[in-house]
């Protein structure tokens, strides 16, 4: 620090001389002496750029060794890794502003280059959490399934047949049982939202920007993944709820002219395998409830519907609110251990301006799948409307 600051002064020094040359009027050559004020300039401004990084160093604002170029995964030569470098504060306002197009300074390109090591790919850590925290915001389901985090896929182990334990005579040869062990394969499909906004991205604060991207990429892909995981077909998409086969044993169906009646209900809770009652719950939409299910709630009788402190409760079992079921039907089911998903990657964003448009796209993709892992774990009520 001492000799940036010595050399500032000398440069200081000697354009103060320069300054009284031209203002004795002197005989000078105006050519050499505006090129070498041209170069002081230059190298004072270059001394500023890395007095002002050893100061921010000081203040704790900058890691002390970021740019060295880092391996593949975690090492990066000195001990500095990928992962803590996206970490950093000045690689998220580096990234949130080369995404929008926003000129980036020298030590913010440095410090792009070198974590990615292909000009930004990779997204900050701090951006992914609020992504991330949004999704789950926005689609709770994702909470409560058996969710994993596998690249490249996983394969997961689901009971199949299993027969009754046998009382064993002492002393003779025990035959095993014909039980089958399933497999719940899942892979991963990518879920993309596209989202656009005029270029007048560019004037917004990095917070700010960064709060209307988690929400935009957040939001969208979070409603998609809750509606695959009760609607998706299974075909070329992960497998919903809804996708198992509904008959007599695990649903109750209410005829078009009816109404839904109490002892509908305690029907369709008695369907349910009684290992899956501990964490079972109650999924439909607000106008489901609200239609078929409240006229029940008559605190005079044997009330099937109770609240407590806000929240719903059918004959003891908690009532959670999904959009994404179809209107008129509830499911009751233990999630964890009926449906498995698979998120392999960090939700990513990418961006491209379009000229035309005078406008940026920002492209934002997760990648999911999910299944099924035990139809027994769930039961369906059904109010016909046709």
């Amino acid at each position: 620090m001492n000799k940036i600051i010595k050399r500032m002064n000398e440069i200081n020094a000697r354009k103060a001389e320069i300054r009284g040359l031209i203002e004795d009027g002197k005989d000078i050559n105006m050519d050499d002496i505006e090129k070498e004020l041209r170069a002081l300039n230059d190298e004072y401004k270059a001394l500023e750029e890395r007095k002002q990084l050893l100061d921010d160093i000081n203040e704790g604002k900058v890691q002390t060794n970021p740019i060295e170029q880092p391996s593949d995964d975690n090492d990066g030569g000195d001990g500095e890794s990928r992962k803590s470098i996206i970490e950093t504060a000045e690689y998220r306002s580096a990234w949130l502003k080369n995404i929008r197009g926003i000129e980036l300074n020298k030590a913010e390109k440095r410090t792009i280059t070198t974590a990615a090591n292909s000009g930004g790919a990779l997204i900050p850590t701090t951006t992914v959490n609020k992504i991330v925290e949004k999704v789950h915001q926005h689609c709770p389901i994702l909470d409560e399934i058996d969710l994993y985090k596998v690249p490249g896929g996983v394969k997961i182990p689901a009971e199949g047949t299993t027969n009754d334990a046998a009382i064993h005579t002492e002393g003779a040869a025990i035959t095993g049982a014909a039980d089958t062990l399933n497999y719940v394969s899942l892979a991963s499909y990518e879920i993309t939202k596209l989202v656009t906004i005029s270029k007048s991205v560019e004037k917004m604060s990095i917070d700010a920007f960064e709060n209307w991207l988690a929400n935009k990429i957040g939001r969208n892909i979070a409603n998609k993944i809750g509606a695959l995981i009760f609607n998706g077909t299974g075909s070329n998409q992960p497998e919903g709820i809804n996708s198992i086969t509904w008959n007599a044993t695990n649903s109750v169906t209410v005829a078009k002219t009816a109404a839904m009646t109490e002892a509908n209900v305690i029907a369709v809770v008695a369907l349910l395998n009684g290992g899956y009652d501990a964490n079972a719950k109650w999924y439909m939409s607000k106008t489901t409830f609200y239609t078929d299910f409240h006229p029940l709630m008559n605190t005079g009788k044997n009330n099937i519907i109770t609240q407590e402190n806000g929240k719903y409760r059918v004959l003891g079992y908690p009532v959670e609110l999904e959009e994404d079921i179809t209107l008129h039907e509830a499911l009751l089911g233990d999630v964890y251990l009926g449906y498995a998903g698979n998120m392999p990657e960090e939700i990513n964003v990418t961006s491209q301006f379009v000229t035309r448009e005078n406008a940026y796209d920002f492209l934002g993709a997760a990648m999911f799948d999910g299944k099924v892992q035990a139809t027994e774990a769930f039961v369906k009520i059904v109010k016909a409307t046709s």
